[in-house]
């Protein structure tokens, strides 16, 4: 899956940023756009203050648009908060961060273990700064980011489309305020919670066992693995990224019954599958993915995906 940065966004946010998506698993056709109402936002905010006033608008457009609300997910919050202060130290706005993570990362390292999609919003110049010890946040500038992902017009609306996504069910806010600017650095991290899942721990043999339960309102679909190389710091010129992409399986493992590598053990709602990373394991980031379905339906789509790093 390959997101596009809105170069229509950029110029409206010339000194500061709105740029980058994960779009949405099924994205949401709209042949018309539902029009928020203004937000009303008081002057200064602490960060909790601001987490909650974020939440506030992506509910009220989720409201709008027919949509159930998300709630607020620590450990997503934790993720964006890593990426927001990231952001706004080193003056940029993309996935990537300064020392090679993308979402799904910073997520698993938080102790996220679902599907997360970001926003992402800060600045463009790559100049390094502090960040303020005790920040405080300007509702209006904030609610100026959101607005401008909601302004987004289709087909180029990743970020809108993002926020109304009617799978996402929880969602993640960090914010950061760097030295001297005034322009706060936001990121959404949106979560997909449909079930639990086990903690991934690799044994010395090289053995993965993945398990969980799904959701009682979807069907297990199956088990995927990815391998992705080792990701260093990108250099500091390209930290304004353009393109990224969903970590896609190099292999998909089923239950009995479909044609499949090894099946997924199905115990009423319990799955469990140990899979093989090899003896020498090569070093680098796995992907795992865990994937449902919706009842009758046989397409699939992701719900977990967590990185493992080998090293």
């Amino acid at each position: 899956m390959i997101v596009r940065h809105s170069r229509a966004l950029r110029r409206l946010l010339a000194l500061s940023a709105l740029t980058g998506i994960l779009a949405s698993a099924e994205p949401r056709a709209w042949s018309k756009p539902p029009t928020p109402p203004k937000a009303r936002a008081p002057k200064a905010l602490g960060y909790a203050e601001a987490q909650r006033f974020v939440l506030g608008l992506v509910n009220r457009d989720r409201k709008a648009a027919g949509l159930a609300p998300v709630v607020l997910d620590e450990a997503a919050s934790k993720a964006g908060l890593r990426h927001a202060r990231d952001m706004a130290a080193n003056g940029f706005t993309g996935h990537v961060g300064s020392d090679g993570s993308v979402p799904e990362q910073r997520y698993t390292e938080s102790g996220g273990s679902d599907f997360v999609q970001e926003n992402a919003a800060c600045l463009f110049d790559l100049a390094v700064r502090k960040l303020e010890p005790k920040p405080s946040f300007d509702a209006a500038k904030l609610a100026a980011l959101h607005e401008m992902f909601m302004a987004e017009k289709p087909p180029n609306d990743g970020h809108r489309r993002n926020v109304l996504n009617p799978q996402h069910n929880r969602v993640g806010i960090g914010v950061a305020q760097p030295l001297g600017v005034p322009q706060p650095c936001l990121a959404q991290e949106f979560v997909d919670d449909y079930g639990e899942y086990e903690e991934l721990r690799p044994s010395a043999s090289g053995k993965l066992r993945v398990a969980g339960t799904v959701s009682p309102s979807l069907g297990f679909g199956g088990v995927g693995i990815g391998r992705m190389p080792a990701r260093g710091a990108p250099p500091r010129a390209r930290l304004n990224g353009k393109v990224y992409k969903i970590p896609a399986p190099d292999t998909l493992y089923f239950p009995a019954g479909f044609k499949t590598p090894k099946p997924v053990t199905l115990d009423g709602p319990r799955f469990s599958i140990e899979l093989d990373l090899g003896k020498k394991s090569e070093p680098g980031n796995y992907a795992i993915t865990i994937w449902a379905k919706k009842p009758g339906a046989q397409k699939l789509f992701m719900i977990s995906l967590r990185t493992l790093t080998v090293r």
